[in-house]
């Protein structure tokens, strides 16, 4: 393995262990009843508050700090500025794809009005996919660094609300929006998770990249 390969790989294992340490006292902090604000249990909605103690705050952080130690240490990108656009792109193509998808509705998604199963997910995936083709295209090391970062940080996520839906614990891990209902033939803990390998990938690598660029942009390459 190489200095560089080796580097990333040590960046993106130090993230991981970092966001695991922050998924478990989460979920310590929902079981316990710690403060409500920061460790909400209630189900995700527009009505609801999400807890502020979380993984998601550290995706911009960790994507600064990928863009940083690779511009210090590979000296790319030459304009961070226009990889930025491109991970902008990339968003557009997955926040502005479902709203047309919506409004067409190839996807429908229920509502207080019109509780019930979501329809269109493939559609879904296929914007996922294409925003993180874009994202590779922008810059692939940081790319992938954030996409590997973005899987090793789900994956105990995925195990909490498997654990959680089985054993009833009554956390934001184990509860649908209230609109939602489980597909048939489908177990809700498969459906719980399903953002996660989805949604969630992508956020990491788009919102992670866009801060990465800035990173870059404010690091020197080492001589």
């Amino acid at each position: 393995m190489s200095d560089k390969s080796s580097g990333i790989t040590s960046l993106v294992l130090v993230a991981a262990a970092v966001t695991l340490v922050v998924t478990i006292l989460r979920l310590v902090g929902e079981l316990q009843g710690w403060n409500a604000a920061l460790f909400n249990t209630a189900a995700p909605g527009p009505d609801s508050q999400p807890g502020l103690f979380g993984i998601t705050f550290l995706v911009p952080i960790f994507g600064f700090w990928f863009g940083w130690r690779l511009r210090r240490g590979t000296g790319g990108p030459t304009h961070a500025g226009k990889v930025a656009l491109f991970y902008g792109l990339g968003a557009l193509v997955l926040v502005g794809g479902f709203m047309a998808a919506i409004y067409t509705e190839l996807i429908v998604m229920p509502t207080k009005e019109a509780p019930g199963v979501p329809a269109g997910m493939a559609w879904v995936l296929g914007l996922v996919l294409t925003s993180i083709v874009v994202a590779l295209a922008a810059w692939p090391r940081l790319s992938v660094a954030l996409l590997v970062y973005a899987i090793l940080a789900r994956i105990p996520v995925v195990a909490i609300t498997f654990l959680a839906v089985a054993n009833g614990w009554d956390t934001h891990y184990d509860k649908l929006a209230p609109s939602f209902a489980v597909p048939a033939g489908e177990s809700k803990a498969v459906f719980l998770a399903m953002p996660q390998f989805t949604f969630w990938i992508a956020f990491t690598v788009l919102i992670g990249g866009v801060f990465g660029c800035l990173g870059a942009a404010l690091a020197r390459r080492k001589s």
